[in-house]
């Protein structure tokens, strides 16, 4: 399964709609923790079996900024305990909060990992990519022998072969339940009372 990490910060709210309407199943990492309520600038994970990219050529309006899109067997729940469990992190200072939905964060925080954390994250995904420098390429991460992350240019068209179209009919309705009983807000809504934000910081 490919799962889409999605940054609202960064690209905004009018591509998560639109998002939403194409891949029903989906859930903001936030769900679960005291950010919940951050639905609008939150990050988001989309089970993906299309290219979600394509919808930049349908319209000019779509942000796909720094994404990054994981391969893994897991399922989705499992996908967000694992990603929580990087950007939530308790230290002797206080607590820390690493965006590692946001591709540029994720490949700098990498390298300065451990190796045993490397192997942690590589035995629970089996690569990710992110968008590469040539229009129509993804850089596909793996680690190499020696436990060092290294790319490996893959054509876009190649990671959906064989696309499959999402039953309109299973699109989420507004206020239809996701992951922990989190209810996906309708578009345009605000929650009531407003939540308390994190300091997420754009790089």
């Amino acid at each position: 399964m490919r799962y889409l990490c999605y940054d609202t910060a960064l690209n905004e709210e009018y591509t998560l709609i639109q998002l939403l309407q194409r891949y029903p199943h989906a859930v903001s990492l936030f769900s679960g923790t005291d950010d919940e309520g951050i639905w609008d600038a939150a990050p988001w994970i989309f089970e993906v079996n299309t290219d979600c990219y394509a919808l930049r050529e349908e319209d000019t309006l779509i942000r796909l900024d720094r994404c990054i899109i994981f391969e893994t067997a897991e399922p989705r729940e499992e996908v967000i305990r694992f990603l929580q469990g990087l950007f939530y992190k308790n230290t002797a200072e206080g607590p820390v909060y690493l965006r590692v939905w946001d591709a540029r964060v994720l490949l700098d925080s990498f390298r300065e990992w451990g190796e045993k954390d490397r192997q942690v994250f590589f035995e629970f995904f089996d690569c990710f990519y992110t968008e590469g420098a040539e229009p129509g390429s993804m850089d596909r991460w793996v680690l190499d022998k020696k436990q060092d992350l290294v790319a490996e240019e893959r054509l876009l068209s190649g990671l959906f072969p064989e696309e499959r179209v999402e039953d309109p009919g299973a699109a989420a309705a507004p206020g239809k339940k996701g992951f922990e009983g989190t209810a996906a807000p309708p578009p345009g809504s605000e929650p009531d009372p407003p939540p308390k934000r994190r300091r997420f910081f754009i790089e």
